[in-house]
C-alpha cells in the first residue's frame, strides 16, 4: 500500500488492533486484576494451566502419548506442584517431534511459522495462531502505560524488516515509523532525524544498543529534536546500565522493558531496573534450581493452543532478589572467547575500553572465528585520528596479556544480527 494510504487509513488499522477482541478481553483482564487478591490471580492462574494441559492431552498427539507414559492425568490436576511430573520440553524435542506437538484440532483466524533468532545455535521453527498476537499485544500496551502511553500516541521503532532499499516506512497498525538500525550510522543520521522531526513521535521504541548508539550520533553531529519524548520502550535485549543512564539523561526520559521471547511461553513485566516479575497470566512459570542462587527459566505458555509448549525448558536462567527476578540469558557472563591455548576469556572480563584512549570510539564488537584470534570492529567519530590506532593496539594488546591477537578494523557499521539486533561479542568458536 502506497504510504499516502498508509496515513489516511491508520486509524481503521488502529481499530483493528485495538478493538479486536482477543486483545480487548485480555487487557481488561489485566486492568482487573489491580484489583485482585493474590489469592484470585493464583485461582485464575491455576485455571488456565489446567486448561491448557487438558486441551493438549485432547488435541497434541505427542502429550497425549507423554502423558499416558509418565501416568499423568490433567483432568485432575489441582495443584502446581503436580506439574512437576511432566518431563522438561526442549529445544531438541521440538525439532524431533514437530508434527507430533501441532494440535489436531484447527485454531480460529489461522496460524503462521515462527522463528527464534538462533543466537544460540539453529533457529528454532514452531507454529503460532494468529489469536497469540493480540493476546501478547495486551500485555505490551498494559505495561506501556507505565510511561503514560495512550493508544493514539506514534512511536519511533528501531527494527530489522524488509525496506526495499529504504530507511523507514510508516507501520499504521502501530501507528509508528519503523527505521532500519542496518543503516543507521554517520552517514544516514541527519536523514533519519529530519524524517523523525516531521513524524513527531511520543515514544522511541527498540533494542537499547540502537537507540544508545543513535543518540551517541546525535550528540557527535549536534542535530537536535523539534519535540519531547515522553518514554523509550526497550526489547529484545539485555540492558546494559550505562547505555541506559545514557540515553534516558540524552532525550530525558524513562525508559521501561520486559523480559519475553518468541516462543511465548514466559513474558515478565520490568518492576524496577533490571528487576523482573513473571507475569502469571501470560503463563506459569517456573524457577529450576541449577546453581547458588541461579535458577534456570521454564515456561508454559497460556496464548498459543495451535503448538502449546508445556515445561519449555528456556536458554535463560534468572536471580531472585527481593521477591523479582535478575534476568540472564544469551549476553551472560558464560559466553567468551578463546585464547591460544584455550584459555577461556568472559566477555564480561575480556576488555575495559571504557578508558580515555577510546573516547573517539562510540561503538565497537568483537568477532571470533579462530582460536587465539580475533577481530575488533569499531566506528570512529569524526575526531578520530589515525595515530590513535596505535595507542588503542597497544592497550588492547596489554589487557590480553598475549593470549588473544587482536586485529582492528575501522568500519562505517557493525554486523547486526537477522532481525537487527546488536550483539558486542561474537563468538564463533566451538571449545573442544
Amino acid at each position: 500500500m502506497p504510504e499516502s494510504l498508509k496515513y489516511l487509513s491508520a486509524s481503521l488499522f488502529r481499530n483493528k488492533l485495538i478493538k479486536n477482541e482477543e486483545f480487548s478481553k485480555y487487557y481488561k483482564l489485566l486492568e482487573d486484576r489491580e484489583k485482585l487478591s493474590p489469592d484470585r490471580i493464583n485461582e485464575y492462574q491455576l485455571s488456565q494451566l489446567k486448561q491448557i494441559l487438558t486441551y493438549s492431552y485432547q488435541n497434541v498427539p505427542y502429550y497425549k502419548d507423554l502423558f499416558n507414559k509418565v501416568s499423568f492425568n490433567p483432568f485432575k490436576f489441582s495443584d502446581f506442584e503436580q506439574i512437576k511430573n511432566i518431563p522438561f520440553l526442549t529445544r531438541e524435542i521440538i525439532k524431533d517431534n514437530f508434527n507430533e506437538l501441532k494440535s489436531t484440532k484447527g485454531v480460529k483466524n489461522g496460524y503462521y511459522l515462527g522463528l527464534t533468532g538462533g543466537s544460540t545455535g539453529l533457529p528454532l521453527k514452531f507454529y503460532l495462531d494468529f489469536n497469540s498476537i493480540y493476546k501478547e499485544n495486551a500485555f505490551i500496551y498494559f505495561y506501556r502505560k507505565k510511561l503514560g502511553y495512550k493508544f493514539s500516541d506514534k512511536l519511533i521503532t528501531f527494527r530489522a524488516i524488509e525496506y526495499a532499499n529504504k530507511q523507514w516506512k510508516f507501520n499504521p497498525m502501530y501507528n509508528e515509523m519503523l527505521f532500519c538500525p542496518l543503516k543507521l550510522s554517520k552517514l544516514t543520521i541527519a536523514n533519519y532525524a529530519r524524517r523523525m522531526n516531521e513524524f513527531k513521535p511520543d515514544y522511541l521504541n527498540g533494542y537499547l544498543s540502537t537507540i544508545w548508539y543513535f543518540a551517541k550520533l546525535l550528540e557527535e553531529y549536534k542535530i537536535n529534536f523539534t519535540f519531547k519524548i515522553k518514554g523509550i520502550f526497550l526489547i529484545s535485549e539485555n540492558i546494559d546500565d550505562n547505555q541506559r543512564k545514557f540515553i534516558e539523561e540524552f532525550f530525558k526520559a524513562k525508559s521501561a522493558t520486559f523480559y519475553g521471547h518468541s516462543e511465548r511461553c514466559v513474558i515478565a513485566e520490568e518492576i524496577t531496573w533490571n528487576r523482573y516479575k513473571f507475569d502469571p497470566y501470560y503463563g506459569y512459570t517456573e524457577q529450576i534450581h541449577i546453581a547458588e542462587n541461579e535458577y534456570s527459566i521454564v515456561g508454559t505458555g497460556f496464548l498459543n493452543y495451535l503448538m502449546p509448549f508445556i515445561r519449555y525448558k528456556t536458554d535463560d536462567t534468572c536471580f531472585p532478589e527481593n521477591q523479582n527476578y535478575l534476568i540472564g540469558g544469551k549476553r551472560s557472563s558464560t559466553n567468551g572467547f578463546y585464547g591460544h591455548n584455550d584459555e577461556f576469556l568472559s566477555t564480561m572480563t575480556l576488555l575495559n575500553l571504557e578508558k580515555a584512549i577510546f573516547k573517539n570510539i562510540p561503538r565497537y564488537q568483537f568477532i571470533q572465528n579462530e582460536k587465539g584470534k580475533a577481530d575488533l570492529l569499531v566506528v570512529v567519530n569524526k575526531s578520530f585520528q589515525n595515530s590513535e590506532l596505535e595507542l588503542i593496539k597497544k592497550e588492547v594488546d596489554r589487557q590480553t596479556k598475549g593470549v588473544l591477537d587482536i586485529e582492528i578494523k575501522i568500519v562505517e557499521n557493525l554486523i547486526l544480527t537477522p532481525r537487527g539486533k546488536y550483539q558486542k561479542y561474537i563468538c564463533n568458536v566451538v571449545r573442544e
